[in-house]
């Protein structure tokens, strides 16, 4: 049956709406699939210029170790580009929190320049890591003691006036409040650390040591 020349021009014209079509979805992927690319987070290595203090937001998790919010200014180096700067906030322990100076990893976003500090994975910060560390050090030294071999170096030991500490064993007996601030002490931890102080208002807190 021949195709009338109103039906040829009707099949003519949908065929271009539907490349037409066609080609915007493809288009509209493409730009999406670009936006996504560029929105992706990569790694980089990072200063901790400074640390503008506590938003004191305190939680506790399950091994009774205290988080704080802490908001820092970062100077972001990405392999291959420009560093830039930018102020981030993160989660991290109280007592094993980054300070200025350190190098940190980080994930940032390419157009937005959105950065997040890595603590998780981090054996200066992260403190399932930290606990690990040590137990490894507490075993080698008790191992290294009963086997009468050279105890190695650093392992869970600190020299303090005239006496050796096993690190997690308590070296100062530190006040339960900040006479400084009114901030609780993490009683357990300070009284660990080589230098007590606060970790809201960062000043020593008063201490004696155990005799």
């Amino acid at each position: 049956m021949p195709i009338s020349f109103r039906d040829h021009e009707a099949a003519r014209v949908e065929g271009q709406a539907g490349a037409h079509g066609r080609s915007s979805v493809v288009c509209q992927m493409s730009v999406m699939h670009t936006e996504k690319m560029f929105d992706q987070k990569a790694q980089a290595e990072a200063m901790i210029l400074d640390d503008l203090g506590s938003g004191n937001t305190v939680s506790t998790d399950m091994h009774g170790v205290d988080w704080d919010h802490h908001k820092y200014i970062l100077e972001v180096r990405p392999a291959g580009e420009d560093p830039f700067r930018t102020e981030t906030k993160a989660k991290v322990p109280i007592f094993s929190a980054p300070q200025p100076g350190d190098l940190v990893k980080v994930t940032y976003e390419h157009k937005s320049h959105k950065t997040e500090i890595q603590v998780e994975g981090d054996p200066r910060y992260d403190p399932k890591l930290i606990r690990e560390n040590r137990k490894q050090q507490k075993a080698a030294r008790e191992q290294a003691l009963l086997s009468g071999a050279p105890v190695p170096a650093g392992a869970g030991v600190v020299h303090h006036i005239g006496r050796e500490f096993a690190e997690d064993e308590p070296r100062w007996v530190v006040p339960a409040i900040c006479p400084e601030c009114g901030a609780r002490v993490d009683q357990s931890a300070a009284s660990i650390t080589e230098h007590p102080k606060c970790e809201y208002c960062a000043r020593p807190l008063p201490c004696q040591p155990v005799l």
